[in-house]
C-alpha cells in the first residue's frame, strides 16, 4: 500500500457566510484556512501522529474564531468535529469521518462606513476595525479559555443566550454572576475590570427589575409580563459583551506580570 504523505483535517460550520472574510492562520504545523463554511489544514503525518491532542487544539482555534463573531454580533454557529483524510503517495485517499454538531445560528450585520480625508486616505474603516477586533478577541479566548473556568462559564452562558432566546436575559445575567463569584464582590469586580458601577448594573436592571418575559424574576412580577424590546436586548448583549472583553483584558494583564 502506498505511504501516507499528508493528513488533512476538515471542519464544517454553518451558516457558510458566518465569517465576513476568509481567515488564514499560519501555524508551525501548517496553515489553517477558514472560509465558506469549511476549516481545513494539511499536516505532515509525523506531526499528526506525534501529538494526540492536535485535533482538539486545532478545533479550539477554529471555535475561538467563531466565538469571537458570536460575542460581538450575537450570531451563533454550528460546528462539526474534524473529519480526517489520509492522502497517499499514489493520490488515493482514506477518509475517517466523525460528524458531530456543537451549536446553532442567527443574526444580521449592520452596514459599514469608510471615512476618508480630503486626499482620499482612509482614516476610519468600520469593517477592518471590527475584523481586527474579532481576531484579537479570538486570540485571547484561545489563550485563556482552557485554563480559566470563569471565562469558559461566561462563554457557554453567552452561547446559551443565543440558543435559548426565551431565557436570554437569564443566561446573560449568568455572565455577571460568574464575575461576582470570581472576584468575591461587586466592588472588587468593578475595580479589577476597570468599569463603572453603571456598566456593571446595566444587565441587572434588565434581567432583574423590569417585568420581562426573558428576565430572571418572572414569577415575582406584578401584572402582565411583556417581551423585551429589541433595543433592550441589544443593550443587554452589549453590556455583557463588554464584561467578557474586560475580563479577557484582565486575564491578559495578569498573565503578562
Amino acid at each position: 500500500m502506498s505511504k501516507v504523505v499528508s493528513v488533512q483535517l476538515t471542519w464544517k460550520y454553518s451558516p457558510e457566510n458566518y465569517l465576513e472574510e476568509p481567515i488564514s492562520i499560519e501555524l508551525v504545523s501548517g496553515v489553517l484556512e477558514i472560509k465558506d463554511g469549511v476549516a481545513l489544514i494539511e499536516l505532515a503525518p509525523e506531526v499528526f501522529h506525534a501529538d494526540q491532542s492536535i485535533s482538539s487544539d486545532l478545533t479550539k482555534k477554529v471555535e475561538s474564531r467563531l466565538v469571537a463573531v458570536q460575542i460581538m454580533t450575537h450570531k451563533n454557529f454550528e460546528l462539526t468535529t474534524p473529519s480526517r483524510t489520509d492522502i497517499r503517495e499514489d493520490g488515493t485517499k482514506n477518509q475517517f469521518v466523525e460528524v458531530k454538531f456543537c451549536s446553532m445560528a442567527t443574526s444580521v450585520m449592520s452596514g459599514d462606513v469608510v471615512v476618508k480625508d480630503k486626499s482620499g486616505k482612509i482614516i476610519s474603516d468600520t469593517k477592518t476595525e471590527r475584523l481586527d477586533k474579532q481576531a484579537d478577541f479570538a486570540a485571547l479566548v484561545e489563550k485563556h479559555r482552557a485554563s480559566d473556568a470563569t471565562l469558559d462559564h461566561m462563554l457557554k452562558s453567552y452561547q446559551q443566550s443565543v440558543k435559548d432566546p426565551s431565557n436570554e436575559l437569564v443566561h446573560l445575567y449568568e455572565i455577571r454572576d460568574a464575575l461576582s463569584e470570581a472576584f468575591g464582590s461587586k466592588k472588587a469586580a468593578i475595580a479589577a475590570l476597570d468599569i463603572t458601577a453603571n456598566q456593571w448594573d446595566e444587565i441587572g436592571k434588565l434581567a432583574n427589575s423590569l417585568p420581562l418575559q426573558q428576565g430572571r424574576h418572572r414569577g415575582q412580577a406584578a401584572g402582565v409580563l411583556r417581551s423585551a424590546e429589541p433595543k433592550e436586548l441589544e443593550i443587554a448583549r452589549k453590556s455583557v459583551s463588554c464584561l467578557v472583553e474586560k475580563y479577557l483584558n484582565f486575564l491578559e494583564t495578569c498573565s503578562s506580570h
